[in-house]
């Protein structure tokens, strides 16, 4: 199975109808929302916030931001889960994950901010703010909540507790003294800005991979975040992963050949897509090795521009018949499908400068040595060494499938 990460998909545009057909045999796993938890403690975190709204102190204007951003990412959570349901258990599963968000983890997210070679402003750009609600939603209600109330009960205890609420076919009302939160919050949203909170709660799933061999990246954008930590990607040496490196480049072709008849996602095409996996998988797993083996012809270009020049007709000619089997098209068809692939130039040559960036150790090679330091060395370490300005040599990585261009 190969994890979408780091967002949960709260959007259409965070998934891709051309990947779920090509990981339709191992599955996509998707990850529910960070503040999935949070009812389980039994408290009503909506009284918190009518109080705080009550109060109106100084830090409300930035706490209200957050709860606005919250809202509009629940309302398209559910209705983006309603789109996709058909595709359950065909094309994707559904995970619930577990990882730290208390007081420890924000400080992490902190040290790992502040070893980037990126400014606040730009870290800030390149999150998303209405995931990063959600988490920092779940960092108050739930992981910080049980910290500032339930010091004293062990994890066993907490899950115990939840378990037990769970159970209750009516839960009884837990009524909270809020002063402790209410100070939290105080301190919190009167010391920095939102932007900077959300930027800090977004950081809490970078160590939640366990060094995982394969990531779809949901946000590209955390490509150059990554790749500015005080990290140096060795390539594998054993030639057994050439393959996998290849599989990277074989999605960006399949991508690009798919996409224009399978997204963006609406409710036509989740039936498309879910009639291509039932009707068409052995058609599309050829496609895919057609991909790969497309990879790996132009594994050994080591011009640029001699790579742009070859790759559009050297897909053209090569993928046709498995394009046509897939798509069940004529022809004829097939050609108009292709002048409308090729179309953009753009795209083409941004393929080719990934594949040679990405066989050259490039910027997506480094992220993935990131993340797989991430859930080995932690932040702190990271930290460190960007204190000493010293790049930690990094063996291992994740490759690293961006679901977007």
């Amino acid at each position: 199975m190969k994890l979408a990460f780091p967002d949960a998909c709260w959007n259409p545009g965070v998934i891709s109808g051309a990947l779920l057909l090509y990981f339709h045999s191992e599955k996509v796993g998707l990850t529910l929302h960070p503040s999935v938890s949070t009812f389980m403690t039994g408290i009503d975190p909506f009284e918190f916030i009518r109080l705080v709204e009550r109060r109106k102190p100084e830090w409300w204007p930035g706490f209200g931001t957050f709860f606005q951003h919250w809202k509009m990412y629940q309302t398209s959570l559910r209705a983006t889960a309603n789109l996709l349901e058909p595709l359950r258990g065909a094309a994707f599963t559904t995970l619930w994950v577990s990882y730290p968000r208390g007081a420890d983890a924000w400080e992490s997210s902190e040290d790992l901010i502040g070893s980037s070679t990126l400014s606040s402003s730009e870290i800030e750009a390149l999150i998303d703010p209405f995931s990063a609600s959600d988490e920092l939603f779940a960092h108050i209600f739930f992981n910080r909540y049980l910290e500032l109330y339930h010091p004293e009960k062990s994890q066993e205890q907490l899950v115990a507790m939840g378990k037990d609420l769970a159970a209750q076919a009516q839960p009884r009302p837990v009524n909270v003294d809020w002063t402790a939160l209410y100070s939290y919050c105080n301190q919190l949203f009167h010391d920095a800005p939102v932007e900077k909170l959300l930027t800090t709660a977004y950081m809490f799933r970078m160590r939640m991979l366990n060094a995982s061999p394969a990531v779809l990246l949901t946000n590209p954008n955390l490509v150059p975040l990554l790749a500015s930590l005080p990290l140096q990607a060795r390539q594998q040496a054993d030639p057994a992963e050439a393959s996998i490196d290849f599989d990277v480049i074989s999605w960006e072709f399949f991508r690009q050949i798919v996409s224009p008849h399978v997204d963006p996602i609406t409710t036509e095409n989740v039936q498309r897509v879910k009639d291509l996996i039932e009707k068409r998988s052995s058609e599309i797993d050829a496609l895919r090795n057609r991909c790969l083996s497309l990879a790996e012809d132009f594994g050994a270009e080591t011009n640029l521009d001699v790579l742009q020049n070859r790759i559009a007709q050297h897909i053209r000619i090569h993928v046709e018949a498995e394009v046509q089997a897939v798509l069940s098209l004529d022809k004829k068809a097939v050609q108009e499908f292709f002048d409308t692939v090729f179309s953009d130039e753009k795209a083409w040559a941004g393929i080719a400068a990934f594949l040679m960036s990405f066989l050259q150790g490039g910027a997506v090679l480094t992220a993935g040595a990131a993340v797989y330091a991430l859930s080995n060395l932690g932040s702190k370490a990271i930290k460190a060494a960007a204190a000493r300005r010293e790049k930690l040599t990094v063996s291992d990585y994740a490759l690293l499938y961006r679901i977007k261009q």
